[in-house]
């Protein structure tokens, strides 16, 4: 491999390792599905730089605004079935006592899970 050739795949590397430490890994697969299906479209492979830039600029906002809802949704369905639960238990309706401790208590780490692990969509 040529002294320019290196050059260029270190920068490559670079750039992806660049690209990869900003998203998060559901951001990653759905860069990883777009560049698929370019590389189908195209009839050659795409890079994942290439990938990523194209589906930065024109996917992105509106992919993460979908799940953004989708997430909502699913958080408040956990929430209100928390809730339920917790008033079952307890034979009253808590109500917002409910709501407030599901948040105290899980929110944080249901989104984590979202966002890292969530690929349902």
């Amino acid at each position: 491999m040529s002294a320019t050739a290196e050059v260029r795949q270190q920068e490559s590397y670079q750039n992806y390792r660049r690209i990869i430490s900003c998203l998060k890994k559901a951001e990653i697969r759905e860069i990883d599905r777009h560049k698929y299906f370019m590389s189908k479209k195209r009839g050659q492979e795409v890079g994942f730089e290439e990938a990523a830039q194209d589906w930065l600029e024109y996917h992105a906002q509106a992919w993460r605004e979908e799940r953004q809802q989708k997430m909502l949704c699913m958080q408040r369905d956990e929430i209100n079935r928390y809730k339920w639960i917790q008033s079952e238990r307890a034979s009253q309706d808590l109500g917002g006592t409910a709501v407030l401790d599901w948040i105290q208590r899980y929110a944080a780490n249901w989104r984590d899970w979202y966002e890292n692990e969530y690929v349902g969509d």
